[in-house]
């Protein structure tokens, strides 16, 4: 009977969780998505990256509409725009740090969120995903639900989608 239970242990493989990376926004998700990665993070003594995508096609018409209104400042937007997602990022930063977790941030600029969060998964090799599944909504941001659909569908790891 213990050679039975010892060959069933075998089967299973030895998972690992080190990286993290949570993708964020401003929306009422963002405390749950930060709280879940605090425990998950100090639980299994995994590192933490927080990204925020920003969303090319929305940063074009948005950032070339203002730039047609104000004069040519569709630079200046973008610049406003990711100084907004680098602040959202290294209030996340400091909330986990607070708690002993190492974190690092980027702002991800990709044609889509999906994409964006995606690609930088397997670029940096995480182990897990965790993602709010509503997000906000409007010009410039995105819409949670579609993207954490398209996550959850298309990633090399687990995602979890906090609701």
């Amino acid at each position: 009977m213990a050679q039975q239970a010892n060959d069933k242990s075998s089967e299973y493989e030895k998972l690992e969780i080190k990286k993290i990376l949570i993708a964020i926004d401003k929306s009422g998700y963002k405390q749950k998505i930060i709280a879940y990665t605090i425990t998950l993070a100090k639980s299994l003594g995994a590192s933490v990256t927080v990204i925020h995508v920003l969303d090319k096609a929305s940063l074009g018409v948005v950032g070339n509409m203002v730039g047609f209104y104000r004069g040519g400042m569709s630079d200046e937007y973008e610049k406003v725009v990711k100084k907004q997602a680098e602040d959202l990022l290294n209030e996340t930063k400091d909330l986990l740090e607070k708690e002993g977790v190492r974190t690092s941030t980027a702002v991800v600029v990709k044609s889509s969120s999906a994409e964006g969060i995606i690609d930088y998964a397997n670029e940096t090799g995480a182990d897990l995903i965790v993602i709010g599944t509503k997000g906000l909504t409007g010009v410039g941001k995105f819409l949670m639900g579609g993207v954490a659909n398209a996550v959850i569908g298309h990633a090399h790891c687990p995602v979890l989608a906090v609701r």
